[in-house]
């Protein structure tokens, strides 16, 4: 999120700068790979790559160069191709989708033209896509997004060979020892909830209001391997109480019975296949692919239950001695490699306690990268939400369909990663980079 007082030249310089560091990154991301890899479809949650290509350079091409540039479109058949509306995830290996080089030259060409779009915008004339830049952030946020979600399809291949990016990760190992089940009790109280940003943040997030929550405890950090091993070696997935009609439901239709990725190792104890590897898991490293369903019957068995986003948020982002929201579980200082595990640095989440100085005021760790956490809340509109600047980005998800994940994951560019954003999702997915933090319910005196 940028400041009031950045001046019109330094916040475009700053944008620039961005745009070309996602870009790079996108690149980098499929440079390893070969054709095959790039162009087939692996598994049908998920797009083939060059599918994902095509579209964040249709989706710039539209918001900058046509929207913003008054620009034509290079080929206009491309918008149906490209639009996820029209084709859903296990269609899209079925289109007639740019080559690789095509795309990635179609890519470039959008690039060029936006920049020139970016070099003459005003953001003082009361746009409110140019307001402060916020349509080139948007594009910056989308194109990330996206690179978070080929990320997942790479991971949920279990024929690719080892992905070379993801060969040196780099994780802090923490020196001092943790409780990984200790919990922190969040007084009850009003805090102020979502943003009035409109720099950066997404409508759904908008706007600020105030939310009282009663007094509850929370896990200080997400729930671990060593404690998803003890849910499963404790029948956790053959004890029917545990779960709800739609879980069991679920767990009749799959033959999950661990995490994603998790493999039974001979003798005890468990392999993790990460990026086309297989290795030991750490038990201390946080768990992640689980889908909601397992999220809350894990809870159930811990004694507890999933957390509300409202609790979420005033766990990350209410800071009780000032009475003010930051963007940031620290503060307002945009995240580094010290606070979190973000920006495809870590490959895979870290040992709980890894990020003590990413805790939140409340003491909270690990809330920020690593892992998004599944929450019980349906995604809904915040009182006073209005559609900016188009209904396909939130209002067509709200409703009881999809579940709220709050935070971040390892795979999250520090330009999505705030304490303010909304992720979602069915209840049933788990490729997504997901995770477990528990709550507790806490009986207070009456006055």
């Amino acid at each position: 999120m940028t400041t009031p007082a950045t001046t019109p030249d330094v916040r475009k310089r700053s944008l620039s700068s961005t745009l070309d560091r996602i870009r790079v990154r996108s690149k980098r991301m499929i440079d390893p790979l070969t054709d095959d890899d790039v162009h087939r479809q692996h598994s049908e949650l998920m797009s083939p790559l060059v599918w994902d290509v095509g579209h964040v350079a249709n989706f710039e091409e539209w918001w900058l160069v046509r929207e913003v540039g008054g620009g034509q479109p290079h080929d206009v058949r491309l918008d149906h191709v490209y639009n996820p509306f029209d084709n859903p995830r296990w269609v899209r290996a079925d289109l007639p989708i740019l080559p690789r080089t095509e795309a990635l030259d179609y890519m470039d060409n959008v690039r060029g033209e936006a920049q020139l779009v970016l070099d003459r915008a005003r953001f003082d004339t009361g746009d409110e896509l140019l307001r402060d830049g916020y349509v080139f952030e948007m594009i910056v946020q989308h194109e990330a997004q996206h690179q978070e979600t080929m990320l997942q399809a790479l991971d949920l291949r279990s024929d690719l060979a080892p992905y070379l990016p993801a060969a040196h990760p780099h994780r802090p190992d923490p020196r001092r020892a943790v409780d990984d089940e200790e919990r922190i009790v969040i007084p009850g109280g009003r805090f102020v909830m979502g943003t009035d940003d409109r720099s950066a943040a997404y409508d759904n997030e908008r706007p600020a209001h105030t939310v009282d929550v009663a007094t509850f405890a929370i896990d200080k950090y997400p729930v671990t391997a060593r404690r998803f091993a003890a849910f499963v070696a404790d029948g956790g997935y053959e004890r029917p109480e545990l779960w709800t009609a739609a879980g069991r439901t679920w767990l009749e239709s799959t033959d999950a019975r661990a995490p994603g990725g998790w493999i039974p190792k001979l003798g005890g104890g468990w392999l993790v296949r990460r990026f086309g590897r297989i290795f030991d898991l750490d038990p201390a490293e946080i768990v992640e692919h689980v889908s909601f369903h397992e999220a809350e019957a894990f809870a159930r068995w811990a004694g507890g239950r999933l957390p509300t986003e409202f609790e979420w948020e005033k766990a990350a982002s209410w800071d009780p001695g000032t009475r003010t929201a930051h963007a940031y579980p620290w503060g307002d200082e945009r995240p580094d490699t010290s606070r979190a595990n973000l920006g495809h640095v870590g490959w895979g989440p870290s040992r709980a306690g890894g990020y003590p100085a990413g805790a939140s005021a409340y003491g909270v760790e690990h809330l920020l990268g690593d892992t998004y956490e599944w929450t019980t809340s349906f995604f809904q509109p915040y009182p006073g939400y209005t559609t900016f600047p188009y209904p396909e980005y939130s209002e067509v998800f709200f409703g009881e369909d999809y579940r709220v994940l709050r935070g971040a994951s390892w795979a999250t560019s520090r330009s999505v990663a705030r304490t303010t954003f909304r992720n979602w999702d069915y209840p049933i997915r788990r490729q997504i980079f997901s995770g477990i933090r528990v709550a507790w319910d806490i009986e207070t005196e009456s006055p």
